[in-house]
């Protein structure tokens, strides 16, 4: 029996899908951070690259700076300090006295024992004038009323003199003092020295001890009639 024949077409290549272009909205955000770090990682880059260069060095220099805690003295821990001290008391003879000071420091184990800085003495003399003594430093023992006086001691009277010396130990109490370096003076009866003295009567009367010497003034002569 014949076959039917079919005819068909000559058989080709199959035709292939392209794909489509793939296209991506960079948001405006995104492209200024791409844009930041393209500026910011070589900088650091660069500073990391100088740190590891010179972290040798500074690991010697971190390690002789030695830290030093601050120091405490227990001792002025235990001092009572006072600004613009202020001692009064009154004499033997009910006689008032005042003692300042721009420092004062008081030990609490010796309560009879005061450091004082810039001292200074009031008295009021027997015959009521008054008198001042003021020094660099001094010793106040407020018990006994003894004051010691150390460095550039002055002694002023209300009458015009003043005497210098390096020292002198007053007793409030009697109202009477003495030294034993030298000392010099100088007022309206003239200058003197000598190499020691002693104050009586609160300051009424001054004696200078040792090898002294006086210089007096003389007084002026009236007018004739």
């Amino acid at each position: 029996m014949p076959h039917d024949t079919v005819a068909s077409a000559p058989a080709g290549p199959e035709p292939r899908l392209r794909p489509r272009p793939r296209t991506t909205a960079l948001r405006p955000g995104y492209s200024r951070f791409v844009n930041l770090a393209k500026r910011i990682f070589p900088a650091i880059a660069l500073v990391l690259l100088l740190l590891v260069a010179v972290w040798p060095r500074l690991q010697d220099a971190i390690e002789r700076v030695h830290f030093a805690p601050p120091q405490l003295d227990l001792r002025e821990a235990q001092d009572v300090r006072m600004v613009e001290a202020r001692y009064s008391g009154i004499d033997r003879q009910q006689r008032p006295f005042v003692i300042t000071a721009n420092v004062a420091r008081q030990n609490p184990s010796a309560n009879d024992i005061v450091a004082l800085e810039q001292p200074k003495g009031d008295i009021t003399t027997a015959s009521g004038n008054a008198i001042q003594i003021t020094a660099r430093t001094g010793i106040y023992q407020p018990q006994t009323q003894l004051l010691d006086l150390f460095g550039d001691v002055r002694l002023l009277q209300d009458k015009g003199n003043e005497f210098r010396t390096g020292s002198a130990h007053i007793n409030m109490a009697d109202g009477t003092a003495d030294g034993h370096e030298p000392i010099e003076g100088e007022g309206p009866f003239g200058h003197a020295s000598g190499q020691g003295f002693r104050m009586l009567d609160r300051g009424d009367v001054i004696i200078f001890t040792g090898q002294s010497h006086i210089e007096l003034v003389p007084h002026e002569k009236k007018a004739a009639r």
